[in-house]
């Protein structure tokens, strides 16, 4: 070990809180590896400085079943990951600035578990992509393409393909969690991909073939506005067909403190989220009896609050029948 490294070891060793004399930190650099074995209850630190804006993908191999933990460089915790690929092994992917130092620990599953391991790390680049604005690239088969959005105003982002490719696109939000995927949504082949956003968040989206296919294609990210709701009044109903794919968009306009209640009827397999006036989640609920989908939440006076339905995935469609009550 040379001395730089012996300094940059020392360092961390009293800017980190919390790791001990006997949890060394070990440097890993962007495309490199390292080998070696876990002893039971052992925890192994490694830090890694992002090279670039991007994606930095940290994951073992070997048959030892791996635990991983990644932190930024105050020990905040960002995320974790038990059997993220092949057998039991660890892979962490996580949203990494350029220049920033990033720690990631590494264990055994259940503190028990030791044997051999080897630990890579990796990064692919972010695609910073304009609302409105179309990107235009061409597809490798079995390759993936990352792209980042920042939402400047509230609405609905949709995210969708053009072209003669077969498309799949999957959205997570800026802290690697998953929000969910979609192959065909779109025209054709191409994915189409929307979701609910406030202003000043950025979504992480994964573009791919659907299989093997391959080709050119285009990308495009908007906000649309929200939809105007429907009156939906306490103690009324609404009669209506959800078609594939589509959301419905209620108002219900509340004059008294109470608990209010909005859930529908009928053999529709049914889903609701409720949101405050301003569109910020307040809940969601699936099956509240049988298939419908029931909410209750307290509400204040002279305040207004949105309902969206929809078949509980992509393909659900059916006649349904949406009640409000205010008790």
């Amino acid at each position: 070990m040379n001395k730089k490294t012996i300094f940059f070891v020392f360092i961390l060793f009293w800017t980190v809180s919390g790791i001990t004399f006997a949890q060394t930190m070990q440097e890993l650099r962007v495309g490199g590896f390292f080998s070696g074995n876990l002893r039971p209850g052992q925890e192994i630190w490694y830090s890694i400085r992002a090279t670039e804006t991007g994606i930095l993908t940290v994951e073992t191999t070997g048959d030892t079943d791996t635990y991983l933990e990644a932190y930024d460089s105050n020990r905040n915790f960002i995320s974790e990951n038990d059997d993220g690929t092949e057998d039991y092994n660890a892979q962490l992917n996580i949203f990494a600035s350029a220049g920033r130092t990033y720690l990631f620990k590494l264990k055994g599953y259940n503190g028990e578990v030791s044997g051999s391991y080897r630990i890579f790390a990796s990064q692919r680049q972010i695609i910073e992509l304009r609302t409105g604005t179309p990107y235009n690239g061409n597809i490798v088969s079995y390759e993936e393409y990352w792209f980042s959005v920042n939402v400047t105003q509230n609405g609905i982002l949709v995210m969708e393909t053009f072209g003669n490719v077969d498309t799949m696109l999957v959205a997570y939000n800026n802290k690697f969690e998953l929000i969910g995927s979609d192959d065909d949504g779109g025209t054709d082949y191409n994915a189409r991909f929307q979701v609910e956003a406030q202003a000043g968040a950025t979504f992480l989206f994964l573009l791919k073939g659907y299989d093997d296919a391959s080709g050119p294609y285009r990308i495009i990210a908007d906000v649309k506005p929200y939809p105007t709701p429907a009156r939906l009044n306490p103690g009324s109903s609404f009669s209506g067909y959800i078609s594939e794919g589509e959301d419905y968009w209620f108002s219900v306009q509340i004059t008294r403190r109470g608990r209010l209640s909005v859930g529908t009827m009928g053999e529709t397999d049914t889903y609701l989220y409720a949101y405050t006036d301003a569109h910020e989640l307040i809940t969601e609920n699936d099956d509240g009896e049988d298939l419908n989908a029931f909410i209750t939440i307290p509400v204040e006076a002279n305040r207004t609050y949105i309902f969206k339905l929809r078949g509980y995935d992509s393909a659900a469609s059916g006649p349904y029948r949406i009640i409000a009550s205010l008790e």
